[in-house]
């Protein structure tokens, strides 16, 4: 079941990333929506895998996605130097093609390189097979975002985006309580957001509209005739997958929230955005489509 209201967001409460496996689009994630908190004043939220290996393989990742982000940001800005050496501009010239759109585009690009790469260092990976960390986490005083790719209607999120990249990997929702249960969150914490792409969806929303975004969380059945065993099989959104299961693993009380759409990689202000892909590609603050689910 989901409800339109969520988990209320309080101030007091700190944040963690869980990484159910270890690769660079978790780290990428996780340097957009810290850069979104740093503008904000706020401390970047860690990053907690289940065990020692992929702490490790994570840490080795970050520093190579560090590495890379400064090393584009430093070509953006050769590029720009380029152009202006190309073109021989000086005096007035220069002055106009600085104080350009084209030229303040690509000196943004290399500040936000710069800027990821500044917050992705500041972020603590925590192996909670060393330290227990899940195990001090409370309801009142916590709250942990699931990270992955995700799609509309699936029971599963990924590493990648696609499984023909390397490194794919995917974890269920059945896997994932499990995962949380054994790493020792006490069946009483019910905080627990999934950040994926379309976690609160069925089928992909037309619009943020209200009725719309209703329609998407309902359940559907898959429709292929052609095949008897999936033919007629319930789906709902990944979010309230994960509640369901959470709760057959002896989770008390949860509530699993989803957002709408897919999460924008940057933002500019105080706030993470989602959008949909549609020609007009509508955008939302991730807050105001975030969806609750409940077990059924």
């Amino acid at each position: 079941m989901s409800e339109s209201t969520s988990q209320t967001d309080t101030p007091k409460k700190t944040g963690f990333y869980y990484a159910p496996f270890a690769s660079e689009d978790i780290l990428d994630y996780a340097a957009g929506a810290n850069r979104t908190r740093n503008t904000s004043g706020k401390e970047p939220r860690n990053i907690i895998v289940a065990n020692d290996a992929d702490k490790a393989k994570l840490e080795t990742l970050k520093q190579q996605l560090i590495e890379k982000k400064h090393a584009q940001a430093c070509d953006m800005r050769k590029t720009a130097n380029a152009v202006i050496s190309e073109l021989n501009l000086e005096g007035f010239e220069l002055l106009d093609f600085v104080s350009s759109d084209d030229y303040k585009a690509m000196m943004k690009l290399a500040q936000n390189y710069t800027f990821e790469a500044h917050v992705l260092q500041q972020s603590d990976i925590i192996s909670n097979e060393n330290t227990g960390i899940l195990g001090t986490l409370k309801s009142s005083e916590n709250k942990l975002y699931v990270l992955g790719h995700g799609s509309s209607g699936s029971n599963e999120i990924s590493s990648k985006r696609s499984a023909s990249e390397e490194g794919y990997e995917i974890v269920s929702s059945r896997d994932l309580a499990e995962q949380l249960s054994k790493g020792g969150l006490d069946k009483s914490f019910s905080d627990i957001r999934v950040a994926s792409c379309f976690s609160a969806d069925t089928t992909k929303p037309e619009s943020f509209d209200p009725a719309e975004l209703k329609l998407a969380a309902e359940p559907g059945y898959i429709d292929a005739p052609e095949d008897p065993e999936l033919d007629g099989t319930k789906v709902v959104p990944f979010a309230q997958s994960l509640a369901n299961d959470l709760k057959e693993v002896g989770f008390e009380k949860v509530e699993v929230a989803g957002y709408h759409g897919t999460s924008t990689a940057i933002s500019d202000d105080t706030h993470r955005y989602q959008t949909l892909h549609t020609d007009d590609a509508p955008v939302a603050r991730s807050s105001e489509v975030r969806e609750l689910f409940l077990p059924v």
